[in-house]
């Protein structure tokens, strides 16, 4: 299993990002120490605690498309970009939203590929997009940060 060179997880609110009630996890990994498992089980465990607080419903269905999302973002910056990489994951409970940022070393954005049902692979950032209410890539100083945002339902009315 991958030791995070750092780590930082909070159920406060983060206050540096000005943001109420923010929900995260950071990780930070060498080059090639992390796996799309141990990145799908990390988001496993991050909406587990979401759920835990009790402030967000997170449906099993969105955790798995989350987990399905880390493991195709994870997979490219492991195999397209060299030098560390790293994982950020957010809930905002009051805005119904689960983020997932993934950056890398590479400053070459991703390139879609022409849709193609006869290829074997290349789909990930296609399936990313479909999953995603948006996809978004920042430059950073050293490379690029790529940040998909899933919604959460409103939370069911007891009953």
């Amino acid at each position: 299993m991958a030791i995070p060179l750092r780590q930082k997880a909070s159920d406060e609110p983060d206050r540096d990002r000005n943001t109420p009630a923010v929900l995260h996890w950071d990780a930070r990994w060498d080059s090639g120490t992390i796996t799309a498992a141990e990145a799908r089980a990390a988001v496993g465990r991050f909406l587990d605690r979401v759920r835990v607080t009790g402030r967000a419903h997170v449906p099993d269905r969105v955790a798995q498309d989350a987990q399905l999302v880390v493991s195709e973002l994870i997979t490219n910056a492991v195999r397209h970009a060299p030098g560390p990489c790293g994982l950020r994951l957010e809930a905002q409970p009051e805005s119904g939203v689960v983020r997932i940022s993934v950056w890398d070393t590479s400053p070459l954005p991703p390139r879609p590929r022409p849709r193609d049902g006869r290829r074997v692979g290349g789909h990930g950032l296609e399936i990313v997009g479909a999953l995603s209410g948006s996809l978004t890539v920042t430059d950073r100083d050293t490379g690029k940060e790529i940040t998909a945002q899933l919604r959460l339902p409103t939370r069911p009315a007891a009953g």
